[in-house]
């Protein structure tokens, strides 16, 4: 919180009062806990906006850099943490420091934010996308086949992540799948080491 000292004069008398700036404090209720990592996908030249709670109208606290070409048809997004989700938003921290988040005063010890899992990628590194954030759930969809692998799935929304899990929508072969992956990663000019499940 950032604190102003301004003078009062009452009767005569000079009195200083401390004021507390309004902070949005980081709203976690009702969030998952994860850890895992992704990237910022937003091409917004003004950067992404990160909110102190998970929902559209929640106070910006911070930006994230915008997502760069680097060359056709290649781009890099800001990588960071996701440790958290809640209603379609992921919950962030430790962007990486070169373009990072960019918190306001009241917010950058925490170093947290939330922000809209449609403006966040990651490559899976897993072939099998399931119903549910468990090795023993069934499996939507087997994502192999003749020179393709999993980081072939082209994720457009992660919805929530769970554990090691990120519940994503994507296209494979043309067609739309959600399901869960285990341990995606945020590699955007290289595929996924590739975790078992």
């Amino acid at each position: 919180m950032t604190h102003c000292l301004f003078a009062v004069t009452l009767g005569g008398l000079l009195t200083l009062a401390q004021v507390t700036a309004n902070a949005a404090p980081l709203d976690t209720v009702g969030a998952s806990q994860c850890r895992t990592r992704g990237y910022s996908t937003d091409i917004d030249p003004a950067g992404t906006n990160v909110r102190s709670a998970p929902r559209a109208d929640a106070p910006v606290i911070g930006r994230l850099a915008p997502r760069t070409l680097l060359g056709p048809n290649t781009y890099e997004g800001v990588e960071f943490e996701v440790v958290g989700s809640k209603d379609g938003w992921l919950l962030i921290q430790k962007p990486d420091p070169k373009s990072g988040l960019k918190l306001d005063a009241a917010n950058a010890a925490d170093g947290r934010g939330w922000m809209s899992g449609r403006l966040v990628g990651v490559v899976l590194g897993n072939r099998t996308l399931r119903s549910a954030p468990r090795r023993d759930a069934p499996a939507v969809a087997d994502l192999s086949g003749p020179n393709r692998g999993p980081d072939s799935f082209l994720v457009s929304t992660v919805h929530a992540c769970d554990g090691k899990y990120l519940e994503v929508t994507g296209t494979w072969g043309g067609k739309p799948l959600r399901g869960w992956s285990l341990s995606p990663c945020s590699n955007q000019l290289s595929t996924c080491d590739g975790a078992s499940d």
